[in-house]
């Protein structure tokens, strides 16, 4: 069996890892003076077999780096994790339904990656702080 310690430090990578990939992503987003929108609304409009109104497309590009780095600064908490893991995966569906409708089945069958991860980061147990070894808040507790 493995230890529950070890589970937590697991845990802990997995989800800084979605705090790197959600703050990277949406900053990333921010800083691209507008070429993220511009770029995604383009194909969205192209010839595809579903076609979404194009205000719904907009609305949604520019809501992105929002969430992302939202969903990053929830995970950055362990009172907060449950609800944004949850949005992690909410997110990402919505993200994999974008490929799907883009016709894009490489970027469908990678998203799955991502589900994954937030499947790991719910299913590991997780401990006090994101900051404070497990070790640490279990001497605190015994002490």
């Amino acid at each position: 069996m493995i230890e529950v310690q070890k589970l937590k430090e697991a845990e802990r990578v997995v989800r800084l890892v979605m705090i790197v990939v959600l703050i990277t992503a949406g900053t990333s987003k921010f800083f691209s003076n507008g070429g993220f929108v511009t770029y995604y609304s383009s194909l969205f409009q192209g010839d595809l077999r579903i076609n979404l109104p194009a205000i719904l497309v907009d609305a949604f590009l520019r809501l992105i780096p929002f969430i992302e780095i939202g969903l990053g600064i929830l995970l950055l908490f362990s009172r907060t994790r449950i609800v944004a893991i949850y949005g992690w995966f909410v997110f990402m569906l919505s993200l994999l339904v974008g490929h799907y409708v883009l016709e894009e089945w490489a970027a469908v069958n990678q998203m799955l990656d991502y589900f994954l991860l937030g499947l790991a980061c719910l299913i590991l147990p997780c401990h006090d702080s994101l900051l404070t070894s497990p070790r640490e808040v279990s001497r605190r507790h015994t002490a």
